[in-house]
């Protein structure tokens, strides 16, 4: 039985570092100190954190549904973090595109032929083509939750509203949770399986684009060649190649039962590897009267048989491209 050799992913641990918060999380459900008596209110800005839940089951009397104290919250514990979903999103914003554009199902080629079908990954509702993302990313964790309880009202001399009743009305009181300056560290890995093939055909359920004939195919393949060989300038564009076949057959596999696609070769590949590094590297968030920019990426080309090692030993990592990358597929 062949065995596939070589480099399966590029693993890598994110350093960013930033100042205030970039990702909120809404308005929650807190108690609060006003005029010497705690309050139920629910305009406390809260940026994501990490296990947090504003409710605990019961307080100390046995009472249900007990809100917690914005200013109790432990930052060591409940660490400050900016979702995946959020850096997916700033990471492809210059190659977005819309969902429900009719455009979708006629020029799917178009989106394929991008960094976001290539990379990002993408899901056709209506005819249920799809690329999975061979990026894998964690949430960005902050590591010096650096966190503090503001409480604010209406500044100035104006007078106090009245309500219908008459009665006077609040201070217009709220509160935010804000952080200072920020260091976070994150991981992710791409895989070469994933990024190297596209499959054409619906056999297996993982359709990329629709296709009527192996000539379509064939074009495909020349069109995803151009598109790769536009996306750098170190690499010789001879040697960057994207092959359709009617059957690739995974390696390893019992039967030649394959599927219609196209393969791309170690130079392609590494073309699209390094491209991602880059976006990586380049990296920068400013929103919600925060920022965020990533300061440093260490990289393990990754050969073994272990996920992520570099997230449990950076002793074992290789950082330098030595070999190729593995090749899953081919074509029978």
């Amino acid at each position: 039985m062949n065995k596939v050799t070589g480099i399966r992913s590029v693993d890598f641990k994110i350093t960013a570092l930033g100042h205030g918060v970039v990702n909120w999380n809404g308005s929650p459900n807190l108690t609060i100190m006003v005029d010497q008596k705690y309050k139920n209110i629910n305009n406390h800005s809260m940026p994501k954190l990490r296990g947090y839940s504003n409710i605990k089951e019961f307080d100390d009397n046995g009472a249900a549904k007990f809100y917690h104290h914005p200013e109790s919250i432990d930052f060591s514990k409940s660490k400050l973090y900016i979702s995946q979903n959020c850096i997916r999103h700033h990471l492809f914003r210059e190659a977005s595109y819309n969902l429900q554009s009719k455009q979708l199902e006629s020029e799917t080629l178009k989106l394929l032929c991008s960094i976001t079908g290539l990379i990002r990954g993408y899901v056709i509702p209506k005819n249920e083509n799809k690329r999975t993302s061979p990026l894998l990313l964690t949430d960005f964790v902050d590591e010096l939750g650096n966190g503090n309880f503001e409480q604010m009202g209406r500044s100035g001399s104006k007078e106090k509203e009245a309500t219908k009743s008459g009665a006077d009305k609040s201070n217009s009181l709220f509160s935010k949770t804000t952080f200072g300056d920020t260091k976070y560290v994150a991981y992710g890995s791409i895989s070469v399986e994933l990024i190297q093939f596209i499959p054409l055909c619906a056999d297996f359920g993982r359709q990329a684009m629709i296709i009527d004939n192996d000539k379509e195919g064939e074009e495909v393949a020349k069109k995803l060649e151009m598109y790769i060989k536009s996306l750098t300038k170190t690499e010789n564009e001879s040697d960057i190649k994207a092959v359709y076949h009617k059957n690739h057959v995974r390696v390893g596999s019992i039967f030649n039962e394959g599927e219609q696609g196209i393969l791309l070769n170690n130079t392609a590949v590494k073309v699209l590897i390094n491209k991602s590094i880059e976006m990586l590297l380049n990296l920068s968030i400013r929103q919600g009267k925060g920022y965020m920019y990533v300061d440093d990426i260490l990289l393990d080309y990754n050969d073994s048989n272990k996920m992520m090692r570099i997230k449990q030993s950076e002793g074992d990592i290789s950082e330098e491209l030595i070999g190729n990358y593995a090749v899953y597929y081919e074509g029978v």
